[in-house]
């Protein structure tokens, strides 16, 4: 059985694959050692001799998302105060694997989400999101726009995240029986009102806890991965992770040193997104056999949504 018909049912390419890929396009790695981080809707990752990190597309859609980031990452990673994954290798599709496929630098930390939040003192790192968000968000358009950044029209976003919120919304009976499930039902049901005109910012679009990294012994953010949903956007999109991570403290801390402007009306749209993202959690850990998933998820729809002790 060759490689592409081990992806098109899914599999992940097994150590010896990933190896003799890279090998292949660069002889200079020498991959000795292959460990699975790990995958989410669009890629799958692997560790290299614990000194970097290749991601390989799961379609041939992912590629462009790969494309734009190769491009913006590198400019945003010279102002922002947090590392980013700069991509050094750029592999070809070849006949062991169809799709162009990236490596980067490992960087230092592990993904947050990996982090009992109760060891993770907000004053030590929400001010630095803060700070983070406040140079991201400043980042011209028009440049980013350049760079292949594109919209992503927030309405249609909210729409979208509740459906999605809604087909999954029975899982929550497997996980969270406790919950006032029929208030959140209703919540999700009910929607956000559209947000009117708004000022748009290039965001990360995805600032979930498994993609800031943290340092347990410095007890610091050390890094921000997965540029693959960044758009031209609402705030309240990445404000959105801050709610789904911490509730109302942590938003309340990452804004202590944001700079943008931000009304009820921004965090009504962030509490929304970030349940959403609660529901789609729960979801992804239950299909992929993913605790810390189904956990992030019920206390992010706890502390959005209130109910049930997250403690």
């Amino acid at each position: 059985m060759d490689i592409k018909v081990r992806l098109a049912r899914g599999t992940p390419l097994d150590a010896m694959q990933v190896a003799t890929i890279i090998r292949l396009q660069f002889p200079e790695v020498l991959p000795s050692t292959v460990v699975y981080l790990g995958e989410g809707c669009d890629s799958r990752a692997y560790e290299i001799n614990g000194r970097w990190v290749f991601r390989f597309p799961k379609r041939a859609d992912i590629e462009q998302q790969l494309a734009v980031e190769s491009r913006v990452v590198p400019v945003l990673a010279a102002q922002l105060p947090l590392a980013l994954p700069v991509f050094r290798f750029h592999g070809q599709p070849c006949e062991a694997f169809p799709f162009h496929f990236v490596g980067y630098q490992k960087l230092p930390g592990v993904p947050a989400i990996q982090v009992d939040p109760r060891t993770m003192p907000l004053e030590r790192w929400a001010p630095t999101i803060g700070r983070f968000l406040s140079k991201l968000h400043r980042f011209p358009i028009g440049e980013a726009e350049r760079l292949g950044v594109e919209p992503r029209d927030v309405t249609s976003l909210l729409e979208e995240v509740r459906a999605d919120a809604l087909d999954d919304f029975e899982l929550l009976n497997q996980v969270a029986r406790a919950a006032p499930l029929e208030q959140w039902h209703s919540f999700f049901k009910a929607g956000c009102l559209p947000p009117g005109p708004s000022r748009p910012v290039v965001v990360h679009g995805d600032l979930a806890a498994e993609h800031v990294l943290f340092d347990p012994t410095k007890q610091k953010l050390t890094g921000i991965i997965d540029w693959s949903e960044i758009a031209v956007s609402d705030c309240s999109v990445d404000l959105a992770g801050c709610f789904h991570w911490g509730g109302e403290p942590c938003i309340n801390a990452v804004l202590s040193a944001y700079e943008g402007l931000v009304d009820e009306k921004v965090l009504t749209r962030a509490r929304f997104l970030a349940a959403c993202r609660g529901v789609g959690d729960i979801a992804f850990g239950l299909k992929t056999a993913r605790p810390e998933y189904i956990e992030a998820g019920v206390r992010a729809l706890s502390l959005c949504l209130g109910g049930v002790d997250h403690a």
